[in-house]
C-alpha cells in the first residue's frame, strides 16, 4: 500500500483551470464523495468564500455545479458536481482512494491518495499531464503488524497476545483477570493496566482509520 500526498501551490491554481475558483474561495473543503459517475463526482464541501462573494458565484466555474445548500444560505455546507478533468481521471483508477477531507481554491490544492503502488503511480503521472504537483511526498504503508507495533509497547502487544489466545475476549469469557494475572504471573492491576492501554491505543488509531476512509 503507498499513500501520496500532492500539493498545488496558490501560484500555480491561479494559472490552471482551477482559476476561477482563485477569486471566489480561499478553498473548497471536500468532506466526502457523495456519488461517483462516469463524468464527475458529488462532493460534499465546506467552502470558504472570499469577501463578497458567496455559494450563487460557485456556478460561474465552468467544472462545478451547485446542487443544494445544507445548514443555511451562504454558510453551512454545499453539495457540488465537480466536472474537472483532474476529477475524472481519478474516476478511472479502481485501485486508488482519494482521502477526504482534501481541499482546492485559491489557497491551493492539498489532496491524499492511497492504493496499491502501481496505481498510485499511474494516477500521479495523470496529474503531471494535466496538472504538475507543486509537491510531491510519497509515504510506503506499513503491514499490520508493523503499525501495531506503532501504536503499542511490546509488553502490551504480549498481554494482548496471550489474553486473546485464553479466551479473555470470547463471549462469554473463558478466562477471569485473575486467573490470567496468575497465569502470566504479573499482578492483577498491572494486567489491566497493560490492557486497558492496550485496547485505548487500538480503539484510537481505529477511529482515526474510519476517519481518514
Amino acid at each position: 500500500m503507498r499513500e501520496i500526498h500532492l500539493k498545488w501551490t496558490a501560484e500555480t491554481v491561479a494559472n490552471s483551470e482551477y482559476a476561477p475558483i482563485s477569486k471566489i474561495a480561499h478553498s473548497l473543503e471536500v468532506l466526502g464523495h457523495l456519488d461517483i459517475g462516469e463524468k464527475g463526482i458529488r462532493q460534499l464541501i465546506l467552502p470558504h468564500f472570499c469577501e463578497g462573494k458567496g455559494v450563487e458565484d460557485l456556478n460561474d466555474v465552468p467544472f462545478l455545479t451547485v446542487e443544494s445548500e445544507l445548514g443555511g444560505s451562504g454558510s453551512g455546507h454545499l453539495v457540488v458536481w465537480n466536472s474537472h478533468p483532474l476529477s475524472i481521471a481519478a474516476i478511472h483508477f479502481s485501485d486508488i482512494h482519494i482521502m477526504p477531507p482534501y481541499t482546492y481554491g485559491g489557497d491551493g490544492i492539498t489532496l491524499t491518495v492511497r492504493g496499491v503502488p502501481a496505481g498510485v503511480s499511474n494516477f500521479l503521472k495523470i496529474c503531471r499531464q494535466l496538472l504538475p504537483p507543486d509537491v510531491v511526498k510519497v509515504v510506503e504503508m506499513g503491514d499490520n503488524k508493523s503499525m501495531i507495533e506503532s501504536i503499542l509497547t511490546p509488553r502490551q502487544i504480549e498481554c494482548v497476545k496471550i489474553a486473546a489466545a485464553s479466551g479473555y475476549y470470547d463471549h462469554p469469557k473463558q478466562i477471569k483477570l485473575r486467573e490470567l494475572s496468575e497465569l502470566m504471573k504479573i499482578p492483577r492491576s498491572t494486567l489491566q493496566e497493560h490492557l486497558n492501554r492496550a485496547e485505548l491505543a487500538m480503539m484510537k488509531w481505529s477511529s482515526e482509520q474510519m476517519d481518514s476512509e
